[in-house]
């Protein structure tokens, strides 16, 4: 997640199937990469731009 972009508004989060996905309300959220799945929905979730794939 880029942190510059996140404004913590929590749909990557509340979208992401498998719970890899934390932080606070306006606040720039984290992706467990242990548990991420790679799916992309947080991505397309995403209003800002904030999440790209590595």
């Amino acid at each position: 997640i880029i942190a510059d972009k996140c404004k913590g508004c929590t749909k990557c989060a509340r979208n992401c199937p498998v719970g890899a996905i934390s932080g606070t309300i306006k606040n720039p959220h984290e992706i467990n990469q242990t548990a991420c799945i790679k799916c992309g929905a947080c991505i397309s979730n995403c209003p800002f731009g904030a999440i790209v794939k590595k």
